[in-house]
């Protein structure tokens, strides 16, 4: 057993727990048949949205991930899916005795079937592929989740469509409606040199002009086929900008993560602060974790949840490819997070609270757990090598991103 990855997986329970016992009011209902009768009496019902599904399959996939990656061996399949089953069957029924909660079959399904997809994701990341393409993204599991994290809120809700007249509609703004604004630029020109870092740091930079663009072109097609999606003219001119400067002039650069973290820690900053508009009198803080999430919509929470993890996450990894120790590196992103909300008390209409810390908190914990494996290795051998070049007087060394 692997203690990194249990810590993680008893983080990712205790979020799981919180999550689904808010508001904690337990009572005893009157005139009931019990909790195990009310589940089972539920099969059949279900989800009262497309974001409530998604978001019970998605809640249990990091339980599965993480619990596969600690026990391991031959029946871990089996095993991890028998314990979210467990777990998410042991919730159902203590949410009969939690007022505003609904005990529900469908639910223990959805959860039980994250579990099992997270704990064949953990399965998959250790047989050994023939194919080039997938070995990268293996042995750099961060950068990879960080990716999908990113098509999470971009690509949200996942549903494509055929009409031509929402593919109309997706790209008249960019005709008819060119809304511009410099903030709005370099939140795109930002975002996107994030994934450009990252689509590199996952493929190596031999292949990332071909990965970058496949990337963009996936991101902009979702924008045009996917429902609720539309194009705007200042991503155009900030993702163009960004790839641009990355495949002429950044990737080649040592310091390449340095500019990358620091423009992406300027653009959170800015996001979070805008539009300036401090009043006097400030609001409340919240302490209780993830209480904007509980109780907002779910498929909003979806989206918000990969969005951060994503920005979060990524300066955190970023800071750590630029030289920083990961622990410091999540320490200090935490902190400017946790700052920042603390500001927000000051802007009207801002939910401060001290979730977005913890969700910066949780993402260095897990690429804590998961830099312990192929990655380091990978950037271990790497520095040998460079040593080695170092040592021989006729090959001078040249640091290369990679």
């Amino acid at each position: 057993m692997q203690r990194r990855f249990l810590f993680v997986t008893l983080a990712v329970t205790a979020v799981i727990l919180h999550g689904s016992l808010y508001p904690y009011d337990f009572h005893v209902p009157p005139d009931s048949a019990g909790p195990l009768m009310a589940l089972v009496r539920s099969w059949g019902a279900r989800p009262d949205s497309f974001g409530e599904m998604l978001a019970n399959v998605l809640l249990y996939v990091p339980f599965g991930l993480f619990t596969a990656l600690a026990i391991g061996g031959r029946q871990r399949l089996l095993i991890v899916t028998l314990l979210g089953l467990v777990l998410s069957t042991t919730v159902e029924l203590a949410q009969f005795y939690d007022a505003g909660r609904i005990t529900s079959l469908t639910d223990v399904c959805l959860n039980t079937f994250g579990t099992a997809l997270g704990a064949l994701a953990a399965i998959a990341a250790r047989i050994p592929f023939g194919l080039p393409i997938f070995k990268a993204p293996l042995a750099r599991p961060v950068p990879f989740i960080l990716l999908i994290a990113m098509f999470g809120y971009r690509l949200y809700p996942y549903v494509p469509t055929i009409d031509l007249h929402k593919y109309w509609h997706s790209v008249k703004p960019l005709l008819f409606h060119p809304a511009i604004g410099s903030l709005d630029i370099f939140r795109y020109f930002a975002l996107w040199l994030t994934i450009c870092f990252l689509t590199t740091d996952a493929a190596g930079r031999a292949r990332s002009w071909f990965f970058v663009l496949c990337v963009g072109a996936v991101v902009f097609a979702g924008k045009i086929g996917i429902v609720n999606q539309a194009l705007s003219l200042a991503e155009v001119i900030g993702a163009a900008l960004a790839v641009l400067l990355w495949l002429a002039v950044l990737q080649r650069m040592s310091r390449a993560a340095v500019i990358v973290a620091l423009v992406l820690c300027a653009m959170i900053i800015l996001v979070r602060l805008e539009p300036f508009a401090f009043q006097a009198i400030p609001e409340r803080f919240g302490w209780l974790p993830f209480r904007g999430f509980l109780n907002g919509s779910l498929a909003v929470n979806v989206q918000s949840l990969f969005e951060k993890a994503f920005l979060y996450g990524s300066l955190v990894w970023i800071a750590g490819r630029a030289g920083m120790n990961l622990r410091a590196a999540t320490i200090a992103v935490a902190l400017l997070v946790l700052m920042t909300s603390i500001v927000e008390i000051f802007l009207p209409g801002r939910s401060a609270e001290i979730t977005d810390a913890l969700i910066a908190l949780l993402m260095g914990v897990i690429f804590i757990a998961l830099a312990g494996t192929a990655y380091v290795a990978d950037r271990g051998s790497s520095r040998s090598r460079q040593n080695v070049k170092r040592s021989s007087p006729a090959q001078p060394s040249r640091r290369r991103f990679s």
